[in-house]
């Protein structure tokens, strides 16, 4: 039963979606047509397409992880790649600092997955202070921001203390200057892993099908009395809604009850209890950003950092199917995504349906067009495929490599090949298509081997029983791992197609 505003609405579609299926982008595109009076289920039927796989993301908010949490992550992460993976998967794994770099790409190639979960380092922050009593973020929010005198004398005691100073004026200069600083530093790492999230979250609106994205973090503060952290995560569950993601938040903090239950993190622990508060807010503050993006877009938050692989294997599973539901809004309110949304189980109020708290009309979220000068060469076009974040899809075009020895050394030999019923062939006597072709085999130090090449195909090498033009091209490549990418340009209509993938060269030092 679905409620909108109170008022319950007609379904226009309604069906069971299985993840990664080649069904899921019809029954999409179903639901996206669907008009009054039309039957609001179909039937999936028995696609003969493979199956595309599951598209999971892995966004490592690496400026908000300590050491010990760097370890997990990196251990979560290798046992998915080597245990969780399956045939048609396809992983990127991000970071906030974006220190992994040109690895941080779809793929279902595990020597690249390994290579960038090596690359991931704690990219925290820490204050540099020469005092050891601890004051965390959330100490200094709350003393910043909130006005916390209790928490405020506590501090200047311990400093003082600490400093053997007979004065407070002091102690209360140095630890307002410190939590000026931490509150600095945490704005602004709060700021930079939203935005990234932001960012990315709408770059996989070119992809198909539903996304599954996991928050892996320790956690940070977001205070409306510190900045517009909670209007960028309103942002980032209006993106995921658009674009048809599903945010799952792991937590890796360890498990502690605050710096007062933690002597290892202070040498002056609140003995007397007047903060005691502090162990509850300490670890609950630092989740709620967590628990809200996974809330707010459909997913679940998994906070206990001795669970993390149940957790992520509970999410994959429950992620590979889902119900999609369209119905038409009758008013501004509904078009405009501000409406109260409530999905129940008619005559099951035991049961809870989990949805994302954001909905947003088909229409409007259909694939954006890339902008384009009207002054682009068709040289620009096929360079703007080249380097397109994901696979053009207006020309079909498919890549694969093998690898041979020459009198130079490694040969990595191409091959490209392309859907020729896509192709425009020329009116007249010959009736050619032509083709601009140009590729690329890069690493990710900028070392890179490139070529350009013009297909002329007659209709009449297509016309038998193969549709597909295949050709090749070999290239002298040193020791790495490489990305190979071609683009494929039609001159007549100037559709242009791409696609990647990527090779290791035998003598690199990829993880394995």
């Amino acid at each position: 039963q679905l409620r909108v505003d109170g008022k319950a609405q007609t379904l226009l579609f309604f069906d069971q979606v299985a993840t990664g299926t080649a069904n899921e982008e019809k029954q999409l595109i179903a639901a996206r047509n669907a008009k009054p009076g039309v039957s609001t289920t179909t039937a999936a039927g028995t696609s003969t397409e493979p199956a595309r796989g599951r598209t999971t993301f892995f966004f490592v908010d690496d400026v908000h992880l300590a050491g010990d949490s760097l370890t997990r992550a990196r251990s979560l992460l290798t046992r998915f790649v080597d245990n969780k993976m399956t045939a048609g998967d396809r992983v990127a794994i991000i970071s906030t600092s974006g220190e992994i770099g040109f690895l941080q790409q779809l793929t279902d190639n595990k020597a690249v997955l390994r290579e960038a979960i090596s690359r991931i380092r704690a990219k925290a922050d820490p204050e540099s202070t020469a005092s050891h009593v601890h004051i965390s973020e959330v100490d200094a929010n709350m003393v910043a921001n909130h006005r916390d005198r209790g928490l405020f004398t506590y501090l200047v005691a311990e400093t003082m203390r600490e400093f053997q100073m007979k004065s407070p004026i002091g102690a209360a200069t140095l630890v307002k200057n410190r939590v000026s600083q931490i509150n600095a530093q945490a704005k602004t790492a709060e700021i930079e892993t939203l935005s990234r999230l932001e960012n990315f979250v709408r770059s996989t609106a070119p992809l198909a099908g539903r996304k599954v994205v996991f928050f892996i973090s320790d956690g940070f503060v977001v205070d409306t009395r510190r900045s517009n952290g909670l209007e960028v995560m309103q942002r980032v569950s209006d993106e995921a809604a658009r674009v048809g993601a599903v945010i799952y938040s792991l937590g890796t903090r360890a498990n502690v009850f605050g710096p007062g239950a933690d002597v290892s993190r202070s040498d002056f622990p609140d003995t007397g209890g007047g903060t005691a508060w502090r162990s509850l807010i300490e670890d609950k503050a630092p989740q709620e950003p967590l628990e809200t993006l996974a809330d707010e877009t459909g997913g679940r938050s998994y906070l206990n950092s001795n669970a993390l692989d149940d957790g992520l294997s509970q999410a994959l599973a429950e992620s590979s199917s889902y119900y999609l539901l369209a119905w038409r809004p009758d008013s501004e309110n509904q078009r405009a995504g501000k409406s109260r949304v409530e999905i129940s189980i008619k005559d099951r109020p035991d049961l809870r349906v989990r949805m994302r708290r954001h909905f947003f009309d088909l229409k409007g979220a259909e694939t954006v067009k890339p902008i384009t000068s009207s002054t682009n060469t068709p040289e620009d076009e096929l360079r703007t495929a080249l380097g397109s974040l994901y696979p053009r899809r207006d020309l079909p075009t498919s890549v694969s490599a093998t690898l041979s020895q020459t009198g130079k050394g490694t040969g990595l030999n191409i091959l490209m090949q392309l859907d020729s019923e896509m192709l425009n062939f020329e009116a007249g006597e010959k009736q050619n298509a032509v083709v601009d072709v140009l590729g690329v085999a890069l690493d990710d130090r900028g070392l890179f081997s490139s070529f350009k090449q013009r297909l002329e195909i007659p209709r009449a090498a297509v016309a038998g029983t193969s549709r597909y033009v295949k050709w090749t091209q070999t290239l002298t490549v040193p020791a790495g791992l490489y990305q190979v990418r071609v683009a494929v340009r039609d001159r007549q209509t100037a559709r242009t197609g791409s696609a990647m993938l990527w090779i290791e060269i035998p003598g690199s030092t990829i993880a394995r």
